[in-house]
C-alpha cells in the first residue's frame, strides 16, 4: 500500500490541504477533475477567518487583486438596513483564489494533476484504492492508485458511491446561480468596500464587488420560482428586478460579463456530517462536513479551517474519527445558528422583525455575526 496521500478536489479546502501536508514532508497527490482555472457558484466573500487562514498559506491576497469589504448593506423590499462590519473582508474572484492556491500547493512540493476525474473510490485493507482519468495525459486513462488516506474535497459536488447524508437538511430545494457583471463608470461607487444582501421570499441575493472593477451576483431562488420562468435567464433576472427597486436599479446599471450564468441546485444548507459518519482514513474537508447558508459568508472559512483541522490531526499521527469529531465540534454551532437565521428570514414577518430589532438593538446584530463565524481559535 502507497504512503501516498491522495486529496480529491482542488478548491480552497483541497489546495489548502495539499500546501499543509506538503511543507509538513508527507507525499501528497492532488486530483481536480477541471483541467484549468475556472469560475463557481460562489459569492466570492472572503471573511476576517478565512483572510487569517490564507495569509498562513502565503497567499497575499491584496497582490491578487481582492476588493477591501468593510460594509454591508441588507434590503427586505423597500427597506434598507446598513451597518459597518466589525472587521475589514474581502472579495476575490474563486476562479483567481483556485489558481492561486493550487500554484502554492504544487510550489510546496504536491503533486497536483489537473483534469483528472476521479471514477470509483473504494476500500483496499488498511487504505485506498481510486480509479481516475485524465483529460490530458497520454496514457493516463483508467489509471488505479493506492493510498493511505483520502482527504475528501469535491466541494458541492458527490462523488459516486461517497455521497453525504443529507436527509436531516432542510434547505436543499434551492438553486444557486452565479453572474459576474461590469458595472458603469457611474456606478463604480455604489460598490466601493460594500456587499449587499437582497432578501425576498423564496431566497436571497448577494452583489460584491471583485478584482478588476467587477461585481458578483450570486442568489438564491426556490425550483419553483425557476421553473415559473421556465429556466430562462432573462426571465429569471426580470422576476429578480421585480423583487425591490433597489435591485432592479442594481440590475438597470449592470452589463453581464457572460452569455449564461454558472448554476447550482440541491444544495444541503445546514448539513454537518456527525462523527457517527467517520470512515477510517477518509477525511471529508470543506462542503462535504459542513454546508452553512451562503449569506452567512463563511463558505470558503469552513473550507480553510476544515483542511488546516485535518492537516493537523493527520500529521500528528490522530485519525479521521478524531478529526470528524472535532470538526463536528467546531462547526455545529456557527451552521446552525446561521440555518435558524435563515429559516427567520425566509419570512417576511420574520425579515420585518429581524430589521426591526437590530435597529432598536444594535449589539444584536454583532452578537449575530460572532456566531455564525468559524474561529481561528477552534484550531
Amino acid at each position: 500500500m502507497s504512503d501516498e496521500t491522495v486529496i480529491i478536489g482542488g478548491g480552497p479546502a483541497g489546495a489548502a490541504a495539499a500546501i499543509g501536508l506538503s511543507r509538513r514532508g508527507i507525499p501528497v497527490r492532488l486530483l481536480e477533475r477541471k483541467r484549468g482555472p475556472h469560475h463557481k457558484v460562489c459569492g466570492e466573500f472572503i471573511s476576517y477567518e478565512a483572510a487569517q487562514y490564507l495569509e498562513e498559506l502565503g497567499l497575499d491576497i491584496v497582490a491578487l487583486g481582492a476588493e477591501p469589504i468593510r460594509h454591508a448593506r441588507f434590503y427586505n423590499g423597500e427597506h434598507e438596513l446598513a451597518f459597518n462590519l466589525p472587521f475589514t473582508a474581502w472579495s476575490l474572484s474563486r476562479c483567481r483564489l483556485d489558481s492561486a492556491l493550487l500554484e502554492h500547493a504544487d510550489a510546496a512540493g504536491a503533486a497536483v494533476e489537473l483534469g483528472t476525474t476521479v471514477r470509483h473510490l473504494s476500500r483496499a485493507g488498511d487504505g485506498w484504492k481510486l480509479r481516475s482519468s485524465n483529460q490530458s495525459v497520454l496514457g493516463r486513462a483508467g489509471t488505479v492508485l493506492s493510498a493511505k488516506s483520502v482527504f475528501l474535497a469535491t466541494g458541492k459536488h458527490e462523488l459516486r458511491h461517497w455521497k453525504r447524508n443529507v436527509q436531516a437538511s432542510r434547505h436543499h430545494g434551492f438553486i444557486g446561480l452565479k453572474m459576474h457583471f461590469s458595472p458603469s463608470a457611474m456606478q463604480q461607487d455604489i460598490w466601493r468596500n460594500t456587499v449587499e444582501i437582497h432578501l425576498f421570499n423564496g431566497g436571497y441575493a448577494g452583489l460584491e464587488p471583485i478584482e478588476e472593477g467587477g461585481v458578483n451576483l450570486s442568489f438564491l431562488i426556490t425550483q419553483d420560482i425557476y421553473k415559473a420562468c421556465g429556466g430562462n435567464w432573462a426571465k429569471i433576472l426580470d422576476w429578480l428586478g421585480s423583487t425591490s427597486s433597489h435591485m432592479n436599479q442594481r440590475l438597470a446599471s449592470l452589463s453581464p460579463c457572460w452569455c449564461e450564468p454558472l448554476a447550482v441546485s440541491g444544495i444541503p444548507y445546514g448539513y454537518i456530517r456527525s462523527p457517527d459518519d467517520s470512515v477510517p482514513g477518509l477525511f471529508p474537508l470543506g462542503d462535504q462536513t459542513a454546508v452553512i447558508p451562503s449569506f452567512a459568508g463563511d463558505g470558503i472559512a469552513i473550507a480553510l479551517h476544515t483542511a488546516s483541522l485535518a492537516t493537523h490531526v493527520y500529521s500528528t499521527g490522530g485519525d479521521s474519527v478524531t478529526y470528524q469529531r472535532l470538526a463536528f465540534k467546531d462547526l455545529r454551532q456557527p451552521v446552525r445558528d446561521a440555518e435558524r437565521l435563515a429559516d427567520v428570514l425566509s419570512y417576511r414577518l420574520g425579515r420585518k422583525v429581524a430589521f426591526v430589532c437590530v435597529r432598536l438593538w444594535p449589539a444584536l446584530l454583532r452578537e449575530t455575526i460572532r456566531r455564525t463565524r468559524v474561529g481561528l481559535s477552534a484550531r
